[in-house]
């Protein structure tokens, strides 16, 4: 029995038609009061950018740039999460503090040198973050003393746990409207509680 596939038709273009490449998306900007899975990336939609342990922390600042992120998901050979890594952590002190101990140069060091490891991440669980607003997690994030927080979830077989998502303080202020320095945690926050306070 012979199956017929139907081909796609084409469109004959009007030279003068203007194409866009992405269509122009209008963004509603949020409030604190709004549900925290708004300002989340979820990480069952977007795939988390994940580097080795030994990869140094050169190649991690490049693929930041290049990804246009802040924050990079350690993983070990099986794809279980270790720490992150982020770019106050490249830029900081870390470094420069093995650097001086270790007397190894700035291109030898090595992911696992300066992540956040597992036991210090403090992850938030999913079912409760279903039911926060912003406001909770910008003050978690200020209570931690971070930009960043992950958010896990448990597998659908009780098996295990998997990360669910990410919380970035810089992108949680652009979504509210407010311009957030990545290097400046106390200003950040500052201009969280000042817009809060006008609520």
């Amino acid at each position: 029995m012979t199956t017929f596939v139907h081909t796609l038709n084409t469109v004959d273009l009007n030279p003068e038609s203007i194409i866009s490449v992405n269509p122009p998306v209008k963004l509603e900007k949020l409030s604190p009061s709004d549900p925290a899975t708004m300002v989340m990336t979820d990480l069952t939609h977007v795939r988390a950018i994940t580097i080795k342990p030994d990869d140094s922390i050169e190649f991690a600042s490049k693929l930041m740039e290049y990804a246009g992120i802040r924050m990079l998901v350690v993983t070990d050979a099986a794809g279980s999460l270790l720490g992150l890594v982020t770019a106050r952590d490249i830029l900081g002190e870390k470094p420069m503090n093995i650097m001086a101990r270790d007397k190894v140069n700035h291109h030898d060091i090595q992911a696992k040198q300066i992540m956040t490891t597992l036991p210090e991440l403090d992850p938030l669980q999913y079912r409760e973050v279903e039911h926060a607003t912003i406001e909770q997690v910008i003050l978690n994030l200020r209570d931690a003393g971070r930009q960043h927080a992950i958010v896990i979830d448990d597998l659908s077989d009780d098996s295990g746990q998997y990360l669910r998502g990410i919380f970035s303080a810089t992108q949680i202020g652009r979504m509210l409207g407010i311009e957030i320095s990545a290097g400046d945690k106390i200003q950040s926050f500052a201009d969280f509680e000042r817009l809060i306070a006008e609520l």
